[in-house]
């Protein structure tokens, strides 16, 4: 499977590959020298919504430039927990405005991930993570169950969204498929962490609490549904 998909994208025009990916490098590329300069502040930062906002708003019409950056950085390098960057992201603009950057950013860091992983194989995945672990991915492999179960480990939250998408770049699905796909999918989970954050910023504490707790639960049921459609999917294989 590996083989084939890498003399696949060996044979695709570099100079379409580079004209694709340039702008989502410089994009990632800023995202990364943000971290860089600024170093575990600005984990400090995400993690406290009220410091994170006064920063972003601190950058006018270059904050949310600068915060899909640092998303899309951060789907990529996982330097952030994801769940403080959403919660923040709610705080600073707001439930729906929130929902659009994080998606933005993610939806463009994943895009990356594909391509690079289908350019340069497993080379560029062993520098994320160990290959081996895409293995739990197999039951993925039948083309006709691909595109339904991907939309709902994508809805489940908890599930092994990261890993995933390398897994991805080795199947028949176009990346345009995988956005359209994810990007539906991500909604729920993406859009309780950004209302957390608006409420927070509303001084609305029961709301924001009694939406973390209950996130905290589907979480949790997500995690449990998906360990279940693994072992079923891998048995009936």
């Amino acid at each position: 499977m590996v083989k084939k998909y890498f003399e696949k994208l060996r044979q695709m025009n570099k100079k379409n590959l580079m004209m694709m990916l340039t702008p989502l490098l410089i994009l990632i590329l800023i995202g990364a020298v943000l971290y860089f300069w600024f170093g575990r502040r600005l984990l400090v930062v995400v993690e406290q919504p009220e410091v994170f906002k006064n920063w972003i708003d601190g950058l006018g019409a270059w904050g949310e430039v600068a915060f899909v950056s640092i998303r899309a950085a951060q789907t990529i390098f996982k330097f952030i927990p994801a769940e403080p960057l959403e919660v923040a992201s709610g705080y600073a603009f707001g439930i729906w405005g929130g929902l659009l950057w994080c998606m933005v950013g993610t939806e463009l860091g994943s895009a990356v991930i594909i391509l690079l992983t289908k350019r340069f194989g497993l080379r560029f995945v062993s520098k994320f993570t160990d290959p081996d672990k895409l293995k739990s991915f197999s039951f993925l492999q039948d083309n006709r169950k691909l595109r339904p179960l991907l939309f709902v480990i994508y809805f489940i939250p908890g599930a092994p969204k990261d890993l995933l998408t390398y897994f991805l770049a080795f199947t028949d699905l176009k990346i345009s498929e995988y956005l359209i796909i994810t990007s539906i999918a991500r909604i729920p989970s993406i859009i309780t962490s950004t209302m957390c954050g608006a409420y927070f910023g509303e001084k609305n504490y029961l709301a924001a609490i009694l939406i973390y707790a209950v996130t905290l639960l589907i979480s949790f049921a997500g995690i449990l549904v998906y360990r279940k459609i693994e072992k079923h999917e891998n048995k009936t294989d």
